[in-house]
């Protein structure tokens, strides 16, 4: 996407970016996306563990406390912030989004950078399935048929007869693919459930050939500034295949969902065609796992961020080209001195 800046006196050096949980799928394609954004932008990696890949791609590399430590976590981004002007912060790790959705107010001002997380309220909204259910039903979107267990337990005979099997079963507050099944009978279904908690059980939408991952981004005045919808094909849970034919009427849908959540900088959105209408059962408030493969359909959403979170430009969401892209897993040398690098002083 070309674009003026707004001034260019304002790029006169590289702009510092903080990529974090950088051996994530998330993270990887993160740090994929700025190293392919025309922007000059010094890329610094973050991870606990020095053998995550994405910190040997990118221009400084840093072995991270753990964000359970918060304390020590904090006064480390602060540090690290601070001593290389850091001005944005993309969460690669799932598991450090809660730190800095209750954190970034904080650490914006003290350090300047901008931090690329939804807010709790969404946070907790889309990590609770049923919620994103209820959330979205009230809205006026269309969700499989869905009840709780064992809350609706006297419901389970009914639901059964309405949605049919095969069913969906899953944690309300699972991750991805994470624990989600699919039973086939009554007997199934009653043995999987027996003595457990906390799940949804969902009406299964059958037509796996029209299964959609969607990409919104929406910037702090709560403008769209990118979007995408590409059908998918999976494989334990992550995207291997993705098509992108012309499905802007499934973007736009999904932009109008992502504005009623208000949320911010990135959310990816799960969904299925039924009867030819969008069938969401999934919100996850981050990055996708299909980060990657967005940006070679010409769609780079840590750029956009950055464009208009830091740089105050205007960003319009482009097409993205029609195609295909495949996913396959690459092997990469790295002498030993680039290991041995990797420090935790920053």
């Amino acid at each position: 996407m070309s674009a003026a800046y707004k001034n260019m006196n304002e790029i006169n050096s590289p702009l510092s970016v903080l990529v974090t949980g950088a051996g994530s799928v998330y993270g990887l394609g993160i740090i994929k996306a700025l190293k392919a954004s025309a922007l000059p932008l010094e890329i610094i990696a973050i991870d606990i563990n020095p053998y995550s890949l994405g910190l040997f791609f990118s221009d400084k590399s840093f072995i991270a406390p753990r964000a359970a430590a918060e304390e020590s976590y904090y006064m480390f981004i602060e540090n690290l912030c601070k001593d290389h002007q850091i001005k944005a912060i993309f969460i690669g790790s799932t598991q450090e989004l809660s730190f800095y959705a209750k954190n970034r107010e904080s650490i914006e001002m003290s350090t300047g950078a901008k931090v690329f997380v939804n807010s709790p309220a969404v946070l907790e909204l889309c990590t609770d399935k049923w919620l994103t259910m209820c959330h979205l039903s009230r809205s006026g979107f269309q969700i499989p048929e869905s009840i709780r267990y064992p809350e609706d337990a006297s419901m389970l005979s009914s639901f059964i007869k309405s949605a049919g099997f095969p069913l969906i079963v899953k944690p309300r507050g699972g991750r991805g693919s994470e624990g989600v099944v699919l039973l086939q009978d009554n007997e199934q279904l009653l043995e999987h459930v027996k003595g457990k908690k906390s799940l949804i059980i969902q009406e299964y939408l059958t037509d796996v050939e029209q299964e959609f991952t969607v990409g919104i981004c929406i910037n702090g005045e709560g403008k769209v500034i990118s979007k995408i919808a590409l059908r998918r094909y999976l494989q334990e849970g992550l995207s291997i295949a993705a098509v992108s034919d012309g499905y802007n009427g499934i973007a736009d849908y999904c932009a109008v969902v992502a504005s009623t959540l208000g949320a911010y900088g990135a959310i990816n959105i799960q969904l299925r065609l039924k009867d030819g209408m969008p069938v969401i059962f999934e919100i996850n408030p981050r990055f996708s796992s299909s980060t990657g493969m967005r940006l070679l359909f010409g769609v780079n959403e840590p750029d956009s961020l950055i464009r208009s979170e830091v740089l105050c430009q205007e960003v319009i969401p482009g097409c993205a080209a029609t195609g295909l892209v495949l996913r396959q897993y690459i092997d990469y040398y790295f002498p030993l001195d680039k290991l041995n690098s990797l420090s935790t002083e920053v």
